[in-house]
């Protein structure tokens, strides 16, 4: 999903600088479109962590300050969950009949 965008230099460098561009993608989709948990201890990382994520991104081959300052960018656009189309994950209430648990189905209680 970010390789084209924002980590374009993916196949460039060490195997340890892929590895942690690798972490930071993972990261990336976790903030964008993975459970509100996930999505949280992500941006909790990206946005406000100084000491790993400046850590990371130096392993990475990457500069900290300026990924941060193109992450504030998105985030100020207001990227919302709901707007990506292949956020399935979040229609869990669709209203559709459940079938009955083991022990329902099973002795007809």
């Amino acid at each position: 999903m970010f390789k084209s965008s924002i980590l374009h230099i993916q196949d460039r460098g060490t195997a340890e600088e892929r590895l942690w561009r690798a972490v930071i993608t993972k990261t990336l989709e976790e903030w964008i479109c993975g459970p509100l948990s996930f999505s949280r201890k992500a941006e909790q990382f990206l946005f406000n962590d100084n000491k790993d994520f400046k850590a990371v991104c130096s392993s990475a081959g990457m500069d900290p300050i300026r990924l941060r300052e193109r992450l504030e960018t998105i985030r100020a656009r207001g990227i919302q969950k709901e707007n990506i189309p292949f956020r399935v994950r979040t229609q869990k209430r669709l209203g559709l009949p459940q079938p009955p648990s083991w022990g329902q189905g099973a002795f007809g209680v």
